[in-house]
């Protein structure tokens, strides 16, 4: 696989960062892979090989590359942390040991000296919202931890609702709660997913963190260290596309990558949202009705209102469409418990 030299475009209404990426193994056409950004931040948005790198290394492992060739510099840290998760990555999959090869063009030999600037992914889910509940709850304003930007990525959860139209309007949504905490709201658009791996079982177990750590990286001319919440807490962890084993070494020395809040098993992020007003009348869990109210018929939906129920919060919540628990719906939700599955009936 060859990476080439990102560049940097505008429009009158956004600014994007690209390249093209060949492949050299794999039977398939070069192409150009972007991250776009409305153009009020296109300061933020750097013509970054870092992005495109994590962006590329595991549909570039999947696809039986022996090497990656990257035409620009390429920061030290990310390439010793690129090589951790190759081993990695052998270790949870069983498939012997990858040969891949990084060939950056140079290697990053000074920092930046940007101001440092924290940020988060945001869906409105439940782990986002604990991620920026706990960031509010512990670090005051002027430390340079407090997450001042919120990320909002489109272009990589295509499987439900994938239209523009959806996309704006969930960006209106969760623009009026980040002003809320006190923070700026960036959306981003990419086409990386769609171009290199659009598996939804890939994505899950092994590609969504890459998707995330790579849009950070394309925002490291605002940001200098950026959290993805937890899926799940320590008791739960298994191998999964988002893991505290592989987000911070998808970071460079100008980009620091957290894998925030394992320490909180999902009722207890609910519990704690609950107890935040306006994160609890925006939650938004379901992808089948995203952005508007949740339906309140779907699992995802359901196991949420069941934990709103035992802290007794879902009558306080206005963000289903249905408030009220079918017991024969309620019995078809999976549990997961110790990484396996089973089938509760009551």
């Amino acid at each position: 696989m060859k990476i080439s030299s990102p560049a940097k475009s505008t429009t009158l209404s956004t600014a994007r960062i690209s390249t093209l990426i060949s492949w050299e193994d794999a039977p398939r056409d070069p192409v150009e892979v972007f991250y776009e950004v409305p153009l009020a931040f296109a300061d933020a948005l750097t013509a970054d090989a870092n992005a495109f790198l994590v962006a590329a290394i595991f549909p570039a492992m999947a696809a039986g590359e022996r090497r990656i060739v990257v035409d620009d510099v390429v920061c030290p840290r990310l390439l010793v942390g690129l090589h951790t998760v190759i081993r990695l990555f052998d270790h949870w999959y069983g498939k012997g040991k990858t040969t891949l090869v990084l060939e950056p063009k140079r290697l990053l030999d000074q920092a930046s000296d940007r101001p440092p600037r924290a940020g988060s992914f945001f869906t409105g889910g439940i782990d986002s919202l604990a991620t920026l509940r706990v960031n509010r709850l512990f670090f005051p304003e002027g430390h340079p931890e407090f997450i001042r930007d919120l990320v909002v990525l489109y272009g990589i959860n295509f499987d439900s609702d994938d239209s523009p139209e959806t996309f704006a309007e969930a960006v209106t949504q969760l623009n009026s709660l980040a002003q809320s905490a006190g923070a700026t709201l960036i959306p981003m658009t990419t086409n990386v997913r769609r171009v290199l791996n659009p598996d939804i079982e890939f994505f899950r177990f092994r590609y969504h963190g890459a998707l995330l750590a790579a849009a950070a990286h394309a925002l490291s001319g605002r940001v200098s260290a950026m959290s993805i919440g937890s899926t799940h807490d320590f008791p739960n962890l298994m191998a999964w596309g988002s893991h505290p084993l592989l987000d911070p070494h998808l970071a460079s020395w100008d980009m620091r990558i957290y894998h925030d809040c394992l320490e909180l098993s999902r009722f207890e992020k609910t519990k704690l949202v609950a107890e935040w007003e306006p994160g609890l009348q925006n939650i938004k869990v379901c992808v089948t009705n995203w952005p508007g109210k949740n339906c309140g018929i779907c699992e995802k939906c359901m196991r949420t209102m069941l934990a709103l129920i035992a802290v007794r919060s879902l009558e306080r919540c206005h963000a289903f469409q249905v408030r009220t628990l079918d017991a024969r719906r309620v019995g078809t939700i999976q549990i997961h418990t110790n990484n396996q599955s089973a089938s509760t009936r009551s």
